[in-house]
């Protein structure tokens, strides 16, 4: 008789600890189990048409840009970040004389936030406004009359300003991992001088379409 009532203390003891060895590997599986990444990372790069003020027309460029997505919502509000080449500038033709400026500048958009809202299927709509900050690091300006051209690198415009910071708005279409972009972008910065040696009235003024890609 007591060797049956041992054998089953043991068998009982032998059951509890392997029930907790076990509930201790569910836990630790849990713990450690990673969960997917819905961070979306895209390349978008496209057409830019820039111009400094009303008065002027818009010079062809281009930007491309690196950037991410992060839901904050699970109704598709999100924020992110992104960094890329741009150019900026105008032209302007009056009679046989005409001028211009290009300038390729680094631009880097250290928060944006968004709204992206999932139409039908793979097709959404991409509502977003963020901040800029760019520097000029090239450029030439071109001065052209009656056939004849002079043009001056970007160091030698005097009382040009290389750095401006301002906003972008924008809308955009995904279909899947592909978009088709719109955004404004819009400087605070005055480009440069007048002739008085005062801030001109002349802000970065941009309209860009691009197509993007997420990876």
């Amino acid at each position: 008789m007591r060797k049956l009532l041992s054998l089953v203390v043991v068998a009982l003891m032998c059951a509890t600890a392997q029930a907790q060895i076990v509930e201790s590997s569910s836990v630790s599986f849990k713990r450690t189990k990673k969960e997917p990444s819905t961070t979306t990372w895209f390349l978008r790069a496209g057409l830019n048409m820039a111009t400094i003020t009303d008065d002027v027309d818009r010079n062809l460029g281009y930007q491309a840009v690196v950037g991410f997505q992060k839901p904050m919502t699970s109704f598709g509000l999100y924020w992110g970040m992104d960094f890329g080449l741009g150019t900026r500038g105008f032209k302007e033709s009056y009679n046989d004389e005409e001028i211009s400026l290009l300038t390729h500048n680094v631009q880097v958009s250290p928060f944006n936030i968004g709204w992206k809202y999932n139409v039908v299927g793979d097709l959404a709509v991409d509502l977003h406004l963020g901040a800029f900050a760019l520097y000029d690091y090239a450029g030439k300006y071109k001065y052209s009359y009656e056939g004849e051209e002079e043009s001056y690198g970007l160091g030698d415009i005097e009382g040009f300003q290389r750095f401006d910071a301002g906003l972008n708005a924008g809308f955009g279409i995904w279909y899947g991992r592909f978009n088709l972009d719109f955004t404004f972008q819009r400087g605070f910065v005055p480009s440069g001088e007048d002739v008085e040696g005062e801030n001109n009235d002349d802000f970065t003024n941009n309209f860009m379409i691009r197509l993007g890609v997420a990876f």
